[in-house]
């Protein structure tokens, strides 16, 4: 069986969201050509690992079709640069309006800690 190697180079703006760590987590079924892996990705059988693929991968169609097969659920990907500064501010706001909502005005002490640890980890699909 012939082994087609994941093609690593990168887009220049795909290279400066690696630089600054912009990533999300998708599940398997919104993981498209073309995204770039900002985790490793490993499969298992077991214990044993049947797959992995690193860091700065394109993805394909081969590769998301391999890693279904191998039961991976979700997937880090780079995010690129937004297009406009105003579009990032408009989603934070949001994100930062929608805690608000589920933790309240004034959340406890327990609650603040896992609202605080969401605000850090941003907005993610997975």
């Amino acid at each position: 069986m012939d082994a087609t190697p994941l093609e690593t180079t990168q887009p220049l703006e795909q290279a400066e969201a690696a630089q600054v760590g912009n990533h999300r987590w998708l599940p398997i079924t919104a993981v498209q050509e073309g995204m770039v892996t900002a985790r490793p990705v490993v499969g298992l059988a077991g214990v044993l690992e049947t797959m992995f693929i690193a860091i700065g991968s394109t993805i394909t169609a081969n590769t998301i079709a391999q890693m279904v097969n191998k039961g991976v659920e979700c997937v880090a990907v780079f995010d690129l640069p937004p297009a406009d500064l105003a579009d990032a501010a408009c989603l934070r706001t949001s994100f930062e309006s929608r805690l608000q909502e589920i933790f309240g005005a004034e959340p406890d002490d327990a609650c603040r800690a896992l609202m605080n640890a969401l605000l850090l980890a941003q907005p993610t699909l997975c």
